[in-house]
């Protein structure tokens, strides 16, 4: 047995409460190493003459990576809240250890950190938790956003109020200043084109008054910006797409600022005396801005001296931006906030961030853009999500260049699984490209094959799609600007199947409950021929092929092909996916 496997933290990373009033508790082992876990459970106060509180359950393997396996387990610890006994809990502080099997048959225990050779009895060597106070730090997350599917807009690009002429609008490559005419209006018109397509959410890029195209250098928080249109015309878009029953986020950039913004102004302006001088990090006087050859003399986002990063943990700061955000909540009734570069705020920030906009509406979503391990965001005091890069880099890397195998894929999907929050999984933002990474359909050399694929990925697994705007239809373009081309609204510039695989794909995603919940009875793969299965527990059967060569699963010949309304041949074509039920 591999001792220096084991792992479990006694706290909301891996024993918290889920909504339905279940207490989960998890374990990690290593990998294919351990055959059973129990999971023993008492109280801390009654004794046995008093009350036999005591019971032992079998824990569930429920994720693996490359180096780990992952147990869980529910326990019930007490009554239902809404009945006659909801505050006289059976068991007011949980002690419990774990008694694990390895393949061998060898049996050790598992306390408070410690190992044993027999089962222990003394509770002051079991793992502790305190049930209510940890029933008050349960992780609740807006139910709409467990069933969305995202769509990103970047407003200069998506939609003009009146038609632009096709020279200027469908230029490509696209450069950084180029002046689209984009506007929140022109967004208005199109809500048709999103609910035809299935999504729920429309989640904007910044649209505050900024010096640039891509608005991430605020001027001003508290307006939107001219090219966009006017404050009205917000109010207008959100009115509108909520009448539909769409929801809106906005993008808070709230790291950084641009030199025009009137605190770094003022700086500007008084140096030292400014008294928003500690609003930022200023390093020397006077201020340097930067080149290619030397960094600005402050503290700014990517060392670009046109956006000197704020000083968060100065409470006047804190104070100005937790206002601006909720500002939007209360007067526009926006539905949620995407946190750009927030993993480059503090913690305390995003406590009390949190505190401020659930207080405001509990059922704001607040989702952090984070590219690597983001779990410390994530334990239910911070944010509600994240962008998943880590789901863009697996499917990237397994369908683009085929330089990751559908094993390796489950792995690094299964150690998401096994170290992130239970109750985040559902919500995780699956991208597959946006306005920071070059277009998949780029990526993929233009197969439109791998992007059918990979949209069917987003789709119909766990966490929640988040479409980049035009990629239904077909959108190409490199790495950032071309990225951020012109919509495309020709007709003879779609693909209209391409788009028509798009809604199917909404269709079933919002029709087959077990997909969002993550409901799987296993997976399985074949790495010779690239596939990879998915059971889910209301029995359907997906099967994705990221590979070129033509293979089969016979197996499943006959079964009903939903997303092709067809009768399955047993035949998979290059980067085929198919979904399966039996007939």
């Amino acid at each position: 047995m591999i001792y220096a496997g084991i792992l479990h933290y006694a706290d909301q990373r891996d024993c918290f409460f889920l909504e339905n009033g279940k207490l989960r508790i998890r374990l990690m082992v290593a990998k294919n190493d351990i055959s059973a876990i129990y999971l023993h459970t008492r109280d801390k106060y009654l004794t046995v003459e008093q009350k036999d509180t005591r019971a032992c359950c079998e824990m569930t393997k429920y994720a693996t990576d490359f180096g780990h396996d992952y147990f869980m387990a529910d326990v019930t610890v007490n009554s239902i809240e809404g009945t006659e006994n909801a505050h006289n809990p059976d068991i007011l502080c949980l002690r419990y250890f774990f008694e694990l099997v390895d393949s061998a048959g060898a049996r050790i225990w598992y306390g408070d950190s410690r190992f044993f050779s027999y089962e222990p009895q003394d509770i002051e060597t079991m793992f502790d938790c305190p049930i209510l106070s940890r029933q008050e730090q349960t992780f609740m997350i807006p139910n709409w956003a467990k069933d969305a599917v995202v769509y990103q807009i970047f407003p200069s690009r998506f939609a003009a109020t009146e038609e632009i002429d096709g020279s200027i609008w469908y230029q490509e490559p696209i450069s950084w200043d180029a002046n689209l005419h984009g506007t929140l209006q022109g967004i208005t018109n199109r809500l048709p084109h999103l609910k035809e397509l299935g999504v729920d959410v429309i989640y904007l890029t910044p649209i505050f008054k900024a010096n640039t195209s891509h608005k991430y250098d605020t001027i001003d928080y508290y307006h939107v910006d001219p090219e966009l249109g006017t404050d009205d015309d917000l109010h207008t878009l959100i009115e509108s797409a909520h009448d539909c029953g769409l929801r809106v986020m906005l993008d808070g950039v709230f790291n950084h600022t641009s030199t025009d913004f009137f605190a770094f102004k003022d700086i500007q302006e008084h140096g030292r005396d400014s008294k928003y001088f500690n609003w930022y990090y200023i390093d020397s006087l006077p201020l340097n801005y930067g080149s290619k050859h030397e960094v600005p003399s402050y503290q700014s986002f990517a060392f670009f001296g046109g956006m000197p990063k704020l000083r968060v943990s100065n409470p006047e700061v804190a104070d100005y931006i937790i206002d601006v955000a909720k500002y939007y909540i209360t007067e526009y009734q926006i539905d949620g906030w995407r946190l750009d570069v927030g993993d480059e705020v503090g913690h305390d920030f995003w406590r009390r961030f949190r505190k401020e906009i659930k207080t405001v509406n509990p059922d704001a979503l607040i989702v952090g853009e984070v590219w690597h391990y983001a779990p410390d965001f994530l334990q239910g005091d911070q944010w509600d999500s994240v962008m998943n890069y880590a789901f863009y880099k697996s499917v990237s890397s397994m369908i683009c260049d085929e330089t990751l195998r559908p094993s390796d894929f489950l792995a690094e999907q299964g150690f998401l699984q096994g170290q992130y929050h239970t109750a985040v999984l559902p919500v995780m933002w699956n991208l597959i490209d946006s306005h920071d990474t070059s277009r998949f359909l780029y990526r993929a050399g233009g197969d439109k094959r791998k992007l059918r694929l990979a949209a069917a990925m987003q789709m119909l697994l766990p966490g929640t799609p988040f479409l980049y705007y035009g990629d239904e239809v077909g959108m190409t373009g490199g790495n950032d600007p071309d990225n951020r081309r012109g919509m495309l609204w020709d007709e003879n510039r779609q693909d209209l199947d391409l788009y028509a695989w798009y809604q199917r794909l909404t269709y079933f995603r919002h029709v087959l409950n077990a997909i969002p919940r993550g409901s799987y009875k296993f997976t399985t793969y074949d790495n010779v021929k690239r596939i990879l299965e998915y059971h889910l527990t209301s029995g359907e059967i997906l099967i994705f092929h990221p590979g070129n060569q033509e293979t089969t699963a016979k197996e499943y010949l006959g079964y009903k092909e939903l997303l092709g309304d067809e009768t399955f041949d047993g035949n998979l074509h290059g980067y085929d996916c198919v979904l399966l039920r039996r007939q």
